[in-house]
């Protein structure tokens, strides 16, 4: 059986990089073009005390790699938007904290997600976005059954896996 157009696994694809192209326009429309993944800021500012955490926290919490998330710090750092130090407890790691300048821009941030999030939403009645939830939390967990590993906060929310 070949690819189908239309389908849920096409759909599926197309609605994320729509969703990820339309966040990503609306975070450069407003001058915050440097935030590379404005989900560490939002975790440094949220989760953390001190509002700093090291890479692994934050990879692990957010739920992508270690390579991934140390191109964006590095481009972050560059920014001005969260600085590096090292770790007084144990000198081998450093830790990621959140500069004045990336929490100024964290509320911009919020203000773009939720103008993308309400306008993709528009028209659900709450029922319609429960049943999605619950759908979204199912599909989660068909992956983590299959290896992939949830963001930490997903897992302390919802209960699931802690190792398959």
């Amino acid at each position: 059986m070949g690819f189908e157009f239309n389908s849920l696994e096409w759909l599926f694809p197309v609605f994320d990089r729509m969703h990820h192209n339309c966040l990503k326009e609306e975070i450069v429309k407003r001058g915050l073009g440097e935030v590379s993944n404005p989900q560490i800021l939002f975790v440094l500012k949220n989760e953390m005390n001190n509002m700093s955490a090291s890479q692994k926290e934050l990879a692990e919490i957010i739920g992508i790699s270690p390579p991934t998330i140390a191109i964006s710090i590095k481009r972050m750092k560059k920014s001005g938007l969260i600085y590096q130090y090292p770790d007084e407890k144990d000198s081998r790691r450093n830790l990621i904290k959140l500069s004045e300048k990336g929490l100024a821009y964290i509320e911009e941030c919020e203000s773009a997600f939720n103008k993308v999030d309400r306008a993709m939403l528009m028209g659900f009645t709450e029922t319609e976005r429960e049943q999605m939830k619950q759908f979204y939390c199912r599909m989660i967990s068909n992956l983590e059954s299959l290896g992939a590993k949830p963001p930490a906060q997903f897992k302390k929310e919802h209960g699931t896996n802690d190792g398959n």
